[in-house]
């Protein structure tokens, strides 16, 4: 599902004429050795590796020639969102906060915004939420990506299958 699935779906979207594509991917992607890509992964070392699998798939989309938005959030908790400061990096970066996680509905908020923001367009980046009472509650999502400057995600980095 992580790399057939999408792959799928960014063909039909390709085909359908569709301008923008937005991928909800996952923080930890540049290291091959995250617990996530453990799951699912047999004694005898098969199947797993999820997050290499994501990145397979948004490599593709990066390359296919669509717009595109790549948003790996932290760890995602179920809390409401709107009430924490946002906190973007590239290439699991840990800059900005010491949390790891971030509201389902603030990951929502973000992918609503990577439409309406030209700033968004081909951009891939990380998202976390500093704990709610530090800082200001993200709202302004014209200027997100201000902190991060042109950066990207590397696709360097991890493996990619």
């Amino acid at each position: 599902m992580d790399w057939i699935g999408q792959k799928n779906q960014i063909d039909a979207a390709q085909k359908a004429g569709v301008s923008h594509v937005v991928i909800c991917g996952s923080m930890g992607g540049t290291n091959p050795g995250n617990m996530l890509n453990s799951i699912g992964k047999g004694d005898d070392g098969k199947g797993g590796n999820i997050l290499l699998w994501k990145r397979k798939a948004e490599d593709y989309l990066m390359k296919s020639g669509l717009i595109y938005t790549i948003v790996h959030p932290g760890g995602l908790v179920n809390e409401p969102g709107g009430l924490r400061e946002l906190v973007v990096g590239v290439d699991d970066s840990q800059e900005g906060t010491d949390n790891r996680n971030i509201p389902r509905d603030d990951v929502a908020r973000v992918l609503v915004a990577s439409l309406e923001q030209a700033s968004f367009a081909k951009r891939s980046f990380d998202v976390r939420s500093k704990p709610e009472g530090e800082g200001s509650p993200t709202a302004d999502f014209s200027s997100l990506l201000d902190r991060i400057g042109d950066a990207n995600c590397d696709y360097s980095l991890g493996v990619i299958p």
